[in-house]
């Protein structure tokens, strides 16, 4: 009996699409794992560590997935109420700054507090309030401040424009007066270009780390100011150091400086090198020469950075500082600091420099890019003052010199008294001999520098009962890379009359009779 054959029925759609699917995948993973194998007996046979640092990463990342993760809820510790009330009772917080010692207690109790404006006269808020005191611890050196004419200008310009940018200059902070103000600086310097800095402090701060770097090379007075010491610390350059206003000793380290760089191969082969110091130490009141700077620094291949914040506006025929002073091209100086809080009598600061120099210092100068610019009423303050000194120049600084002149030579007439400083220069530092010294302590041991301190500070408060506000110079001390002498800082002024220097001068004479007379 013949069979029937029974059709094969033809293979759906579904099932021919899971085939090809499952050969391709198959075919893939063929092609992938020969290219694996492939890729691992070539790589073995050209470079065998290679396979090996490849195999460990492999099992590193295999065990970091697989291990167990640490979960901090396992080791939490439950505490009572009753520990942790006893946790917050014996629990005595560090505090924010160190505690004052009784010296400096003494200080702040005494801190002096100006009830009104500023200026030549002024009325105290502590003490005899009633009573007019004349300034001689300001650095108001051309008498700008609280100037009527000044401050006329100024709240015209402060109806206008307002009270601040609130921006920076890169952003929307510089207005038409900041860029007026920058050529004034430029012209009356006689510099290329010149950049505006809202606050004096943080202008030395930018400028020097804006130039000198990690590996470049500064070689500095010793008896710079806190602000200049700062600045080079955030340079991170390497820091060589020389006596106050030694050009020998410079001339040492400058010499020793290249002759460590003569062996020097690479990229480091050629680092900058500068010169810095202040054109008016404020520290000392001395006056940086800066004729023998700028032949050593031609001399030695250096350049010059010279921080002018006091000796601008009152050094030089026309105050135009340091330069004017010693009738030098102002482009000697490579980076030019000033100040306009000092004999200006506004606020912040600028650098003087090539336009290039400038031009880098609005894109890397820290204190230019990140802070506000200055306000406007500030700014046209400064400028008027500075128009002011260019047009007559002799009604402040004839006067200027002639008071400074004055008030030095009676004060080489006090005895017991030692006098500090430039003979032209305005800041006045004042201290007691050391034969003086020696002389008070009868009880006999050496004199610390808090007694020292507590001594020039009883000074002060005797010329103040006399109408005389007099400061002692005060410091960081453990900020100071070398600590000064303590001194008792008079700051002189334009705007002071004669008989305003002979009060001052006759007040410190009578309270260092006073003082040095006391049994100790």
């Amino acid at each position: 009996m013949a069979s029937i054959a029974t059709p094969t029925p033809a293979p759906s759609l579904e099932s021919l699409g899971g085939t090809q699917q499952h050969g391709a995948l198959r075919t893939a993973w063929d092609f992938t794992f020969r290219m694996v194998l492939r890729y691992i007996k070539n790589s073995y046979k050209d470079d065998p560590f290679r396979t090996f640092l490849e195999a460990c990463l492999v099992g590193f990342i295999v065990w970091y997935i697989t291990k167990q993760k640490y979960n901090i809820g396992n080791n939490e510790v439950v505490l009572t109420e009753k520990e942790i009330d006893e946790l917050v009772e014996d629990w005595k917080p560090e505090p924010l700054v160190p505690e004052l010692t009784e010296f400096e207690r003494e200080t702040l109790d005494k801190a002096v507090m100006i009830d009104g404006p500023n200026g030549i006269k002024i009325r105290l808020a502590s003490g005899n309030s009633s009573k007019q005191v004349l300034n001689f611890a300001s650095y108001n050196f051309l008498g700008f401040v609280n100037n009527p004419d000044l401050e006329k200008h100024a709240l015209e310009t402060l109806r206008k424009y307002g009270v601040g940018s609130c921006g920076p200059p890169g952003f929307y902070g510089t207005l038409d007066v900041h860029m007026e103000l920058e050529k004034q600086l430029a012209a009356f310097i006689g510099h290329s270009a010149a950049i505006l800095y809202s606050q004096a402090f943080t202008t030395t701060l930018s400028v020097i780390p804006c130039f000198s770097k990690r590996g470049d090379i500064i070689v500095a007075d010793e008896a710079v100011t806190f602000s200049i010491q700062q600045a080079i610390t955030l340079s991170r350059s390497k820091v060589y150091w020389y006596k106050h206003n030694d050009m020998a000793d410079l001339e040492r380290v400058l010499k020793d400086v290249n002759k460590q760089l003569a062996g020097r191969r690479g990229k480091n082969a050629l680092p900058r090198k500068f010169i810095i110091t202040e054109g008016l130490f404020q520290n000392t009141g001395d006056i940086a020469p800066l004729k023998d700077l700028v032949e050593l620094k031609h001399r030695y291949k250096f350049r010059i950075i010279l921080d002018e914040s006091l000796s601008f506006g009152v050094l030089g025929k026309r105050g135009a500082g340091l330069t004017d002073h010693y009738s030098i091209d102002p482009h000697e100086v490579d980076l030019l600091i000033g100040s306009l809080c000092y004999a200006i009598g506004a606020s912040g600061g600028f650098c003087c420099a090539d336009k290039d120099l400038v031009e880098h210092q609005r894109l890397s100068g820290l204190g230019y890019c990140f802070s506000a610019s200055m306000p406007s009423i500030l700014t046209v303050a400064a400028s008027d003052a500075i128009q002011a000194l260019e047009i007559k120049p002799d009604n402040y600084l004839k006067e200027l010199r002639d008071n400074t002149a004055l008030l030095r030579t009676l004060l080489k007439r006090v005895p017991g008294l030692q006098v500090d400083g430039s003979s032209e220069s305005p800041v006045v530092h004042i201290r007691l001999t050391p034969e003086t010294l020696v002389r008070m302590k009868r009880s006999g041991g050496a004199w610390t520098k808090t007694d020292i301190d507590r001594v020039l500070t009883e000074l002060t408060d005797e010329a103040q009962k006399d109408g005389v506000l007099l400061t002692r110079a005060m410091y960081v001390d453990e900020h100071e890379r070398l600590m000064p002498n303590s001194s008792i800082r008079i700051c002189v002024s334009s705007a002071h009359s004669r008989k305003e220097i002979e009060k001052c001068a006759h007040a410190v004479k009578s309270a260092v009779s006073r003082v040095t007379s006391k049994k100790r």
